[in-house]
């Protein structure tokens, strides 16, 4: 007859046995990490190397940068042009609006030289699993929460219409790396404790006006996007970063619309000044604004338009501000005793980033790079054939410039001649479609200070000297820079393979430790019930 008892037995003792294989499985572990930690020892030491020769370099190039830019504020050189942006109709008047920018015809940049590593989930420790990677989010430094604006944002907190499977839990936690967390630390600090919607300005939209100080009314004059585009609700920012600018006050919105008469100049077809009366559309404000824009001059505001994305509530505050950053959703193990899923691929994400600081060391793959691209930790899907994310040291930019400043010739009601002005970074000229724009801004061949100072070789050779010395100091270091990466390769090769079979051991460990806590459970559940029913 069976006995309920007899097989609750023998599930404990095969929880037992899974327990003893476990523990076997993880002396091997530890064997392989002893090893591990040898190879990581070497590589440090070769890897310690590489920073003191890169940041002779980098100062170098710097130098440069400094020496064109000292060229142009000396006077020697412009860095400016104007360079036509979009055309609005204005009125009856179809118009090109020609802005002063820095000139892109003469713009250059130097990368910074960086040791750039690509690094497998299994290079680090076993004691968590990266369950999910969010590819797009923001996160405010102060703020406790994570707006998520991934496409499958609403199936990763399990609150899309068509969603069966959540894969982010309460509990988990947040992170942008493992290793070199800047925004959020991996830990109980980081933890998911809730999800949702929020309302939030993810995009924000250009728009060009006017104001006056201490009035909550900013005037749209067209030249850069309409104010009536948006609506009541959206945020209102003074600059592109999302902050103030020196003229909105913080946690500024829009409150209503309307409109108001005023004078807008132009230039005709003929090249001849002209104002015309319009119509303008100005947005009202829940704050005043803080400082005056003239109509003449105008700026640039931004317009946060506010819609609805999904949110994770954080146990703490971001530490720094990330916008549409890429984030890991760690799920946390026991190391005394392990649940880590078996499923997770040990080389997918890719965490791509400049190896400095607490990264030295790090990855399967090390190479000297100078490509330019801005200096951050990326997570990369390799395996989905994604593209991989621009990361590189940063970059020295500067403008080898011209002998060409840009002037304007403002409108003389008078008709008679004027002399031009010198237009400032930023200046706007409205000309009519088929309009001669020389009849009203062109270049000068000197300086505002009315000649080009007589010490300018001086300059030229400063930057020469510049370039020569930067050139040598490359020349010197790169050899031996990659000597030292050529010289970890092997290393790295063996760890790499090692970590395979460590990461291998873990899974194993991970397994028999749920396959033990199911018979365990079986068991107990066998144990409680009543039997004597069906057994008398």
């Amino acid at each position: 007859m069976a006995d309920p008892q007899a097989i609750a037995k023998r599930l404990r003792d095969s929880k037992q046995q899974s327990a003893t294989e476990a523990e076997v499985i993880a002396e091997q572990l530890a064997l392989k990490d002893v090893i591990i930690d040898e190879y990581d020892e070497l590589i440090n030491k070769l890897d310690d190397k590489i920073p003191p020769l890169i940041s002779p370099i980098n100062t170098k190039i710097k130098a440069v940068e400094t020496a064109y830019r000292a060229r142009v504020t000396h006077g020697c050189r412009s860095d400016l042009a104007w360079v036509a942006q979009e055309t609005k109709k204005l009125g009856n008047t179809n118009v090109q609006i020609y802005k002063v920018v820095k000139d892109p015809a003469t713009y250059t940049f130097l990368g910074y030289y960086g040791a750039k590593y690509w690094k497998y989930p299994k290079n680090r420790e076993y004691g968590s699993n990266v369950v999910e990677i969010i590819d797009n989010a923001d996160a405010i430094v102060g703020s406790a929460s994570l707006v998520l604006q991934d496409e499958d944002a609403g199936d990763m907190v399990g609150l899309a219409t068509n969603t069966s499977i959540q894969t982010i839990q309460i509990g988990d936690y947040i992170t942008d790396s493992l290793d070199y967390a800047v925004i959020f630390q991996a830990g109980s600090s980081t933890a998911v404790t809730g999800v949702g919607t929020t309302s939030y300005d993810a995009k924000a939209y250009a728009v060009s006006g006017f104001c006056t100080s201490g009035d909550n009314k900013v005037y749209g004059d067209q030249k850069v996007g309409f104010i009536t585009d948006f609506s009541v609700g959206d945020k209102f920012y003074g600059a592109s970063n999302k902050t103030g600018g020196g003229v909105i006050p913080n946690n500024t919105e829009i409150t209503g619309f309307g409109t108001a008469v005023g004078i807008v100049s132009y230039t005709t077809q003929n090249g001849i000044q002209s104002s015309m009366s319009v119509t303008l559309d100005y947005a009202v404000l829940s704050n005043p604004v803080s400082a005056s824009i003239a109509s003449t001059i105008g700026t640039s505001f931004y317009v946060g338009v506010v819609s609805t994305y999904y949110n994770l509530s954080l146990s703490a505050p971001a530490s720094a501000t990330g916008i549409n950053s890429s984030f890991l959703v760690v799920r946390p193990g026991d190391t005394s005793d392990i649940d880590f899923e078996s499923s997770k691929n040990p080389i997918d994400p890719v965490e791509i980033a400049i190896a400095k600081g607490a990264q030295i060391g790090k990855g399967h793959k090390l190479e000297l790079i100078n490509n330019g691209d801005p200096d951050i930790v990326a997570q990369w899907s390799q395996i989905k054939d994604e593209p991989e994310p621009a990361v590189g040291n940063g970059r020295a930019e500067y403008w080898v410039g011209t002998t060409n400043w840009p002037v304007y010739w403002p409108f003389n009601s008078g008709g008679g001649a004027v002399d031009p002005v010198y237009a400032a970074e930023g200046h706007q000229i409205i000309i009519a479609i088929g309009g001669t724009a020389n009849s009203t801004m062109g270049y000068e061949n000197t300086p505002p200070s009315g000649s080009i100072p007589g010490d300018c070789g001086t300059y030229d050779a400063a930057i020469a000297t510049a370039e020569e010395e930067m050139n040598n100091t490359i020349n010197a270091a790169v050899p031996k820079i990659n000597h030292y990466i050529n010289g970890a390769d092997s290393l790295r090769e063996l760890r790499n393979e090692d970590e395979t079979e460590a990461w291998g051991y873990l899974q194993a460990i991970g397994f028999l430790n749920a396959k033990g806590k199911r018979q365990l459970s079986q068991a107990e559940k066998i144990e409680d019930f009543n039997w004597k029913e069906i057994t008398e």
